[in-house]
């Protein structure tokens, strides 16, 4: 099971807030499953590895030197996901099923408008089945695109070495961090050869990229990239091919990279 939860919020005064709002989104989210479920917010706290869900930063304010600029009454959003059946419960009973009436991110005040889990009410939310995204491409292998393309919607790196990131999206990177998170996951596993294959079996075919520049704990900075790439397979592989359609739908539930629960790696197939 998997879930994308779109929170529209509502500023409640003026105020100007940090331009990456992605760690006072996560902590927000750990109070409100706190308030249900104090140990499983503490148990998602401190795990290790890919973590069963993602948090955004703010999403729709306008930003003036790189902060967020906010008036009374404003509209903005921020959205969660959830990758196990226990994550996408918890994000259920905790957003859609019992609402919070307020949210703080930073401690700035809003009020909670609304809830979209379908991607049809708002682009960045939905709901899918694993079994369902496999059964899906391997059904219609034939009519599927050899060619996909990801929007970075916020700063996406990927950790290389200990103390060394890489601020490009390159294939290996995007669909080796993919196919760990739906191992890590999904009941339906994919080949672990998907990984190697990336380096060498896909390209770029275009691209519109920037840089960007967060700040990390302890004053420290990541940077990363954001934009459009467009990804072709090389080879005409019906496996292949459903594969990289299967994680590029994934990518909206997954993130991409590195600190996806702290607003990095929000992606999207476009």
């Amino acid at each position: 099971m998997l879930i994308s939860i779109v929170l529209e919020l509502e500023s409640k005064r003026d105020g100007v807030l940090p331009g990456e709002l992605g760690r006072a989104g996560y902590a927000a989210l750990l109070a409100r499953l706190s308030e249900l479920d104090a140990p499983l917010a503490a148990q998602i706290h401190a795990g290790n590895g890919p973590k069963p869900l993602t948090c955004s930063g703010l999403l729709g304010s306008h930003r003036e030197q790189g902060n967020h600029s906010l008036r009374n009454g404003q509209r903005v959003a921020m959205r969660v996901t959830g990758l196990t059946p226990m994550i996408v419960q918890a994000l259920r009973e905790a957003l859609l099923e019992q609402p919070p009436n307020g949210w703080e991110l930073h401690e700035h005040p809003f009020r909670v408008v609304a809830a979209h889990c379908d991607g049809q009410s708002h682009p960045w939310s939905g709901q899918a089945e694993y079994e369902a995204l496999v059964a899906r491409a391997m059904t219609d292998v034939g009519r599927l695109a050899r060619q996909v393309t990801l929007e970075f919607a916020s700063p996406t790196s990927f950790k290389l070495a200990e103390g060394m990131h890489m601020p490009l999206p390159l294939p290996g990177l995007v669909f080796g961090s993919l196919v760990e998170r739906w191992n890590a996951f999904s009941p339906v596993a994919l080949s672990p050869e998907l990984r190697p294959f990336c380096q060498n079996g896909l390209a770029i075919s275009s691209f519109r990229l920037s840089s960007a520049v967060i700040n990390h704990k302890e004053g420290s900075l990541r940077i990363g990239g954001r934009g459009r790439v467009t990804y072709r397979l090389l080879s005409d592989d019906p496996y292949w091919r459903a594969a990289l359609n299967i994680l590029a739908d994934f990518a909206l539930y997954s993130g991409v990279g590195i600190q996806t629960t702290m607003g990095m790696g929000q992606v999207r197939r476009v």
